[in-house]
């Protein structure tokens, strides 16, 4: 029996014409597929892993570690994201073997450059020094308006319908990897505006009472609660909830700016230090209170699971 390993690498071989991308990281990978996906389909027939039944032009290839990796030269790898020395070594040794690289200036820590030899290496983020980055010029709850720019610091104007800066890191990297596959400025405006985000990670609903619901419930680690406020703290509205299943999750985020906290937990009652936070023993309980205290167009940032009080999905 073949392992997963040598079947690819035997597709790749028998197919040298077609184009690999390889994306490593401890986290972000599925973004950044989905975003390539999106963005890369709009001019070429695009597999995710080996599948003998399309003609590909580029095969994406999700990978945790170069020991599952077949034995090839790839395209091109992305590098998403890294927590550790051990992690670091592994992506990068990925890395070392492709024909270019696009590393994640954000969340890969310029202490592990050390790991990196590759010379033909790009890099994406929030903002300059990165080699591709956005520059946003307008910002509500329809998502972002502004510019991609290039390593040439060439502007292509888009608009991108997704919540929270961090999520638009993908589409940067789509973006530029679209550039260097030389797809043409009006597939890569069409490809970006065809990306909106899946339920649970940011996307906006239609709440109960005529509230605005930020579903952000797939991901409850303590960043993404953190990261999910400074999107609801950038937004106008007349109240802001915060829905989360522990207070430790609460560090870091300024209490003040929140209307309401409410907490799914084992317990009952409200905080004696902080009369903002309300615990509920279950979900019942919060539904019935979000259902009496909420505001039209009230703010309500979910990081739990509780699809009672979400009506409809906006996008």
């Amino acid at each position: 029996m073949f392992s997963q390993k040598s079947r690819i690498e035997r597709y790749l071989r028998k197919n040298p014409q077609i184009k690999t991308i390889v994306v490593v990281g401890s986290y972000g990978r599925k973004s950044a597929i989905r975003a390539l996906g999106m963005i890369l389909g709009q001019q070429f027939v695009v597999t995710m892993g080996v599948n003998k039944e399309v003609d590909a032009d580029i095969v994406i290839l999700d990978y945790k570690s170069s020991a599952e990796f077949p034995e090839i030269e790839p395209d091109m790898v992305i590098v998403t994201s890294c927590r550790t020395d051990e992690e670091a070594q592994r992506f990068f040794a990925m890395a070392n073997i492709a024909k270019r690289v696009m590393v994640n200036f954000n969340d890969v820590p310029q202490k592990f450059a050390k790991y990196l030899k590759n010379p033909n290496v790009f890099t994406y983020g929030d903002e300059l020094p990165a080699d591709f980055y956005f520059e946003n010029s307008n910002f509500t709850l329809d998502g972002y308006e502004g510019d991609f720019i290039d390593e040439e610091r060439d502007r292509l104007h888009v608009k991108i319908k997704i919540l929270g800066e961090h999520n638009i890191r993908p589409i940067i990297m789509a973006c530029a990897v679209g550039k260097q596959f030389q797809i043409p400025k009006e597939k890569l405006i069409a490809g970006t505006d065809s990306i909106v985000p899946l339920h649970g990670r940011m996307s906006p609903a239609k709440g109960i009472r005529g509230t605005i619901v930020i579903d952000d419930s797939a991901y409850i680690a303590a960043d993404d609660v953190r990261l999910g406020c400074a999107t609801m703290f950038a937004l106008e509205s007349p109240a802001k909830t915060l829905i989360i299943d522990d207070v430790r999750k609460l560090y870091g985020i300024d209490l003040q700016l929140l209307t309401d906290i409410c907490v799914l937990t084992n317990m009952t009652g409200t905080d004696p230090n902080n009369k903002k936070i309300h615990f509920f023993e279950d979900e019942v309980d919060l539904v019935h209170y979000i259902g009496e205290r909420a505001e039209p167009g009230g703010l309500i940032l979910l990081e739990v699971p509780l699809p009672e009080i979400i009506e409809s999905y906006i996008w």
